[in-house]
């Protein structure tokens, strides 16, 4: 009985020992329930069939995202604020920021990032001076499915931003 109790201590404990590291490695690639969230999220993040207004509609696949329902939205974040993003975008719509609009796993934009490539859970963006003034929702798996803009700016700019027309030629 000694020998069965002293296994099942040693068991439990690389077990233990096994699930910190795991959770250790995973806190910046995925998110989920176990993972604390805030009480209210900044942009929710979906998937939908593009439609005209995407930046990108016609190139990549059928499918991109929507940043609060909107797929031609141009979000502006401030240098220096927290920002979450409540993320749902499907198991093969793996969501993060990029520096270009292809995506597909490409240029990913790490700096001040918690939870890069998440589908279902939370991201949190907190931009800062290394971040460039543009960055890109963006998809691992898929081309151009993302492509949204987001204007980063510095405090006391987010009123003089102007949206330029994106076209799938441009050289973004």
């Amino acid at each position: 009985m000694q020998y069965q109790f002293g296994s099942y201590k040693v068991f439990l404990g690389i077990a233990l020992l096994l699930g910190n590291a795991v959770s250790a490695f995973a806190e910046s690639a995925v998110s989920g329930p176990a993972q604390e969230q805030p009480s209210k999220y900044d942009f929710a993040v979906t998937t939908v069939y593009k439609d005209q207004t995407h930046p990108y509609y016609g190139k990549g696949i059928e499918a991109g995202y929507a940043i609060n329902g909107s797929q031609s939205s141009t979000p502006v974040l401030v240098r220096g604020k927290t920002y979450t993003f409540d993320v749902d975008t499907g198991v093969t719509h793996d969501f993060y920021f990029s520096t270009k609009p292809i995506g597909w796993g490409m240029d990913t934009m790490t700096s001040g990032v918690k939870g890069h490539y998440t589908y279902k859970g939370v991201v949190t963006f907190t931009p800062n001076t290394e971040t460039p003034d543009v960055v890109y929702a963006a998809c691992r798996n898929h081309k151009y499915m993302g492509g949204t803009e987001i204007r980063i700016v510095n405090p006391g700019e987010e009123g003089k931003i102007k949206k330029e027309k994106v076209t799938s030629d441009s050289g973004h």
